[in-house]
C-alpha cells in the first residue's frame, strides 16, 4: 500500500513539474498595438490633371510598461505616371498621443515625422509608396486612457497655399 502511495505521489509530483516546465517555457508577449485605418483621397491642388493621391493611414497605439506608444503607417496610391516627378514642396506626419476625455482630447505628447515629402516625390512606377512614422512614447498617468492620432501636413507644389493638414481617424483607446 505504501508503494502505491509513493508511486501516486511520484506521478503527481512529476505531473506538477512537467506542468511547471510547460508553463515556464512560454515567453511574455509584448502588448499589441490597437489600430484604426482610415482613407482619404486628396486632389493635388496645384495641378489640373487627374492627380488624386489616395492615402490609407493606419493609426496605432499601445500601453506597455507604464507608457503609451503611438505611430502611423501610411500607404499612398498616387497618380500613375508621376514616378520621379516632384509633387510636394514639403510633407510631414504629425503623430500625437492624446489623453481620452469627454470633449476634445488634449495632446499629451507629439512628434513630427520627416521623410514623407521625399516619399511623395519618389513614387514607384505605379504611383505608390509607403511611410512609417516615428513612434511617440509618453509616460501614462494612472487611471487615464489614451489614443494615438495622426495628421498628414502637406505643402503641395505649385498651389501657393503652404502646408495643408489632413486629419485621419484616431486609434482605439488604450
Amino acid at each position: 500500500m505504501n508503494i502505491a502511495r509513493a508511486l501516486t505521489a511520484t506521478a503527481a509530483t512529476a505531473a506538477l513539474v512537467a506542468g511547471a516546465t510547460v508553463l515556464g517555457t512560454g515567453t511574455a508577449s509584448a502588448a499589441s498595438y490597437k489600430c484604426t485605418t482610415s482613407k482619404k483621397s486628396v486632389d493635388h491642388p496645384g495641378n489640373t490633371v487627374n492627380d488624386n493621391f489616395n492615402f490609407s493611414v493606419k493609426t496605432c497605439a499601445k500601453r506597455e510598461g507604464g507608457y503609451i506608444y503611438a505611430k502611423a503607417y501610411v500607404s499612398v496610391d498616387g497618380p500613375w505616371g508621376f514616378a520621379g516627378e516632384s509633387s510636394v514642396n514639403d510633407a510631414r506626419a504629425l503623430i500625437q498621443v492624446k489623453r481620452s476625455v469627454s470633449g476634445t482630447d488634449p495632446v499629451s505628447k507629439y512628434a513630427y515625422g520627416n521623410g514623407l515629402g521625399s516619399k511623395l516625390n519618389n513614387l514607384d512606377a505605379y504611383g505608390n509608396t509607403s511611410y512609417t512614422s516615428p513612434t511617440v512614447k509618453h509616460k501614462a498617468a494612472a487611471g487615464s486612457r489614451y489614443l494615438g492620432d495622426s495628421v498628414m501636413q502637406i505643402d503641395w507644389k505649385n498651389d501657393g497655399k503652404g502646408r495643408i493638414s489632413y486629419n485621419f481617424s484616431a486609434s482605439p483607446t488604450v
